[in-house]
């Protein structure tokens, strides 16, 4: 075979590939709630999550944050979630669409200095439409502790990415409980269909401390003698500023 049949080749493998991936996603379209967009931003914000700022990260499943740590980012972790009481980064969910990889900002740090599972991220400041996080991520996201219908990763046929993000520091104790809820609420839930679960966590009180003021929160451990004064005035100018 030739050079340029082999090319003619591979150029057809990549249209046939892209072809299939855009099946797949009509499938996926056509099988959620009309509003699915809306939903996953009212299920992103039970963790905290703004349309303007927050950044979501992409890994590939099974190398999620595998890399070899060094001591100094040990220690900068565990001051971290001595501070505010827990770590501040966690996995909201899924996606087998490979399209995400299109859509994510690749990452500029050296390949040995990230998890080789990490694709990248999605950010409004960074994407070419400026459009938020929840505006692109592929309508088969599914959140954590949802089972991932059989059916779609049988089309998409790959391992999967996973889906995290930042929570805002002062939830980040809180998170763990959030997680509790998301288990109880989503173990049972079909994806496809409307997402009530959203409502039943917010009902029983677990987005309150995502959307409450940080300032307050910051008063509150004060009086409760978790932070020091001098660590109180610390956060307090880093908040206000």
């Amino acid at each position: 075979m030739s050079l340029t049949d082999n090319r003619r080749k591979k150029r057809g493998q990549t249209a046939s590939s892209s072809s299939t991936v855009a099946e797949a996603e009509h499938i996926v379209a056509d099988q959620v709630t009309y509003n699915r967009r809306a939903e996953i931003l009212e299920y992103l914000k039970l963790f905290g999550y703004k349309p303007d700022k927050t950044i979501l990260q992409v890994h590939i499943v099974g190398f999620f944050n595998k890399r070899r740590i060094k001591a100094r980012s040990v220690e900068q972790r565990e001051a971290a979630s001595r501070r505010y009481g827990g770590t501040t980064f966690v996995v909201v969910g899924r996606t087998h669409d490979p399209s995400i990889m299109d859509l994510v900002i690749k990452p500029k740090k050296k390949r040995e200095e990230t998890s080789p599972g990490y694709v990248g991220y999605l950010w409004k400041s960074k994407d070419p439409q400026k459009k938020a996080p929840h505006e692109v991520i592929p309508l088969d996201f599914t959140p954590i502790h949802v089972p991932y219908p059989a059916d779609w990763k049988n089309i998409f046929a790959n391992k999967g990415f996973m889906v995290a993000l930042h929570v805002p520091a002062s939830f980040a104790k809180h998170k763990n409980k959030l997680s509790r809820a998301l288990y109880r609420a989503g173990k049972n839930a079909d994806v496809k269909k409307p997402w009530d679960f959203i409502e039943e966590i917010r009902s029983s009180g677990n987005e309150q401390q995502a959307t409450e003021d940080p300032l307050s929160i910051l008063k509150i451990r004060l009086a409760k003698g978790e932070i020091s004064p001098q660590e109180y005035e610390k956060l307090r100018q880093t908040l206000t500023t």
